[in-house]
Parts: C-alpha cells; structure tokens; sequence
C-alpha cells in the first residue's frame, strides 16, 4: 500500500507542481494584459509597445502586418493622434494554453470605445460606437518576465457573431 502510495505521488506531483507554476504565470500574463490596457488608455505607445519581445510581430485587425517592437511602437505613434486617442479600450482575458513552462498561447477580447466623432481613411466613427476583437498572442517568457512575441487581431463580425455580455465564451 506505502509503494503505490509513493508510486502515486511520483506520478502526480510533477504535474501538480507543474499546474502550480502555470497559475503564477498566468497571473503574470494578466498582469502585462492589464498593463497594457492602462498604457492604451493612457495613450503611453512606448509603455504600451514595452509588453513586446524585440522581435515581435504583430498583424492588426485590418491585416498590417508589423515586425519588431519598434516598427509595432512606430506605427501606434503614426496612428495615435488620429486614430487611437479618441478611444479607449478593455482587455478580457479569456484562456491560456501552455506549451511548455515558456510559452503560452494567450485568448483575450478587446473592447473599444469610440469616445468622439472622428474619420479614418475607410470610415467614421461616431460617439458611442464601439468595436470587439479577439486578440490571439503568443507570450514567452525571457529572464523570468512575460512579453508577447506574436499577436494577431481579429474584429468580431457583429452581424455573424453578435457580442454578448452573458455567457459568451
């Protein structure tokens, strides 16, 4: 009985142990998500675009696809002023699927806020509108810190898939 105690505990406490390690990284992973939404809010580029590994790449939600942590802060500069200050956003995080104790493949919604009226090269935005994304990332974990080294932004068609509040996901 005392062997396959043992037997039982050698087998199970790796992953349990393991399962321990994941919630402090997903918690940590929150926290860069949550960082993030307050850099946005704050329309902190540089803060914003800190969250990303140096060889980050980035495809926003009308297909540019960005590469590297400078030309991803390049762009969120060039966008800014027209484009990104009169919003703000929500992140939610959704899931994390752990490959191996270093990467992560991160699901978070993003909720965007049209503070004002402004235009856009391929539309007008109106006060009150307001916009949902999935987000997928890939978080990696460099020197005990969490950044993203991959993201790809999906706008939520609210014809085919309506938001809702309740019971989504």
């Amino acid at each position: 009985m005392k062997r396959s105690l043992f037997i039982s505990a050698f087998i199970f406490l790796p992953s349990f142990l393991f399962a321990q390690s994941h919630t402090k990284d997903e918690m940590a992973i929150k926290q860069v998500i949550q960082q993030q939404e307050s850099a946005w809010n704050k329309y902190d580029w540089e803060a914003f675009s800190n969250y990303f590994t140096d060889d980050a790449t980035l495809i926003n939600f009308v297909g540019q696809f960005w590469k590297g942590k400078h030309d991803i802060l390049a762009h969120f500069k060039l966008l800014g002023d027209c484009c990104l200050v009169p919003t703000s956003l929500k992140f939610e995080f959704i899931n994390a699927r752990f490959i191996n104790s270093d990467i992560a493949i991160v699901y978070s919604e993003e909720t965007l806020h049209h503070n004002k009226d402004y235009d856009v090269p391929f539309r007008h935005y109106k006060k009150g509108e307001t916009e949902y994304k999935m987000l997928t990332h890939i978080f990696v974990k460099k020197n005990n810190e969490w950044k993203i080294s991959a993201a790809q932004l999906t706008l939520i068609n609210q014809i085919l898939s309506p938001h809702n509040t309740s019971g989504k996901h």
